[in-house]
């Protein structure tokens, strides 16, 4: 196990690079009004872009970069995603036109299908496993505190750039006022690539003396399938949150656009700067409950703290669209954030603590395939469908938004409930096998 120094100064750098991740990703959301008035689409084809076009490749990437980080270098690994999808990010801002950026979506779905797996590997060999949320949790605040900065920086940015003339290519198209937003959200990514290859990779747990080797798919598929209840619970439940939570995410700036005249720029700067303050309390937090439940013998203390904040905050995701006051709903919605985000920690460290070692990565990139490339996909494309084909009205998405989470956030719930006994045995068993 690397010395403390070494393992806080790896988190710091690997939490850095879940932020420039996010960012990377969500400032889209922030975008899509000018996307949609310089390219012609509409809420659906939009929704293909916040969430297809990037879950496409990451489906089609994960799972073979997974393979390699369970057995390679995986600091070197995390180097080389953020640097493919920094650089996917800023052609967003060359895009000449719908097609041109699905196709830079795409890019950075590749480049960011490498990087988790390998990154909560590292974490979960750098820590005891009673800190390993904490890990986890910190770097959970690189997610959070990212959605925010997007949204923050993005408003900012947007606010900054929207009288930049237009900007002709040697190559023939242009580049609007807005695209400069990826380009310089994009480019610091490359060089925190260089800073990732300043970190220790660890040593890996759990070996007992055995040469690492590579877990063929049938048997991770078959480790699985013998302990469902727990990973449908831990995986499956993470995953359907993350669905209701991003449709909810990628429509909210434009919900308070449309239904309440707010300037984008100042949606981003609001809720981005609410988030940016209120993520990282929640996220330390959660760590702290689940530190201190562990060490009172609570197996359960990770998948129990997410299913807590299902219960409070899946309510107020259903009222909040609804109601007629903008700060009402941002109130409302804050509380959601924050209750929601206590969860976020121990979600990772729960099916990161029932997986051996040698398949830790493989699993983990079930879990980025069922989060980020299902709920990316058909979370916003939900909401879109709604107001695009059930309520036929744009200025009717607070119902679509409620409406969408009405549906999931029951489901959720149930399927995060019924694996909380499994889920507690077998964080006993897998510390029996581990001698801890």
């Amino acid at each position: 196990m690397p010395t403390r120094g070494q393992a806080h100064y790896s988190l710091f750098v690997l939490t850095v690079v879940v932020l420039f991740t996010v960012v990377d990703r969500q400032v889209l959301a922030l975008l899509i009004l000018p996307v949609q008035r310089d390219f012609g689409i509409s809420d659906t084809q939009a929704a293909l872009l916040l969430g297809a076009a990037f879950s496409l490749t990451y489906a089609i990437a994960g799972l073979p970069i997974a393979r390699i980080a369970d057995t390679r270098n995986r600091r070197n690994i995390v180097a080389a995603c953020i640097a493919f999808w920094s650089g996917a990010t800023m052609l967003c801002g060359l895009a000449q036109n719908y097609t041109h950026l699905f196709l830079a979506r795409m890019g950075i779905g590749a480049g960011e299908s490498g990087y988790g797996p390998a990154t909560w590997s590292i974490v979960t060999d750098s820590y005891p496993r009673e800190k390993v949320a904490f890990g986890t949790g910190v770097l959970s605040i690189g997610a959070t505190v990212g959605t925010g900065l997007a949204l923050f920086m993005g408003g900012a940015v947007l606010a900054m750039v929207e009288h930049f003339p237009t900007v002709s290519l040697p190559f023939g198209g242009t580049i609007r006022p807005w695209q400069w937003a990826f380009i310089i959200v994009g480019a610091p990514g490359l060089i925190w690539a260089l800073v990732v290859l300043t970190t220790k990779e660890p040593a890996r747990r759990g070996l007992k003396g055995r040469k690492l080797k590579s877990v063929p798919v049938k048997d991770v598929a078959r480790f699985m399938r013998d302990d469902w209840r727990v990973y449908l619970a831990a995986i499956g439940g993470l995953a359907m949150k993350l669905l209701m939570v991003m449709g909810i995410s990628q429509w909210m700036p434009t919900l308070y656009h449309r239904e309440f005249g707010w300037e984008l720029s100042d949606v981003g700067m609001i809720t981005g700067g609410i988030a940016m303050v209120l993520s990282p309390i929640a996220l330390l937090l959660g760590a702290r409950v689940s530190e201190r439940w562990m060490k009172q013998g609570r197996s359960d203390a990770n998948l129990r703290i997410v299913f807590y904040g299902l219960c409070v905050s899946v309510p107020c995701y259903i009222v909040a669209p609804l109601l007629p006051n903008p700060w009402i709903v941002l109130t409302l919605q804050s509380v959601a954030v924050f209750v929601s985000a206590m969860g976020a920690g121990p979600a990772i460290a729960a099916f990161q603590l029932v997986t051996p070692n040698s398949m830790r990565a493989q699993v983990s990139s079930v879990s980025q395939f069922c989060t980020n490339v299902l709920a990316f996909a058909v979370g916003p494309l939900l909401v879109a469908i709604l107001t695009d084909y059930l309520f036929r009205d744009p200025q009717l998405l607070n119902y679509s938004i409620s409406l969408s989470t009405a549906l999931l956030g029951p489901l959720t719930l149930l399927i995060t409930w019924q694996g909380l006994k499994p889920f507690a045995r077998s964080v006993d068993r897998m510390a029996l096998e581990a001698g801890q």
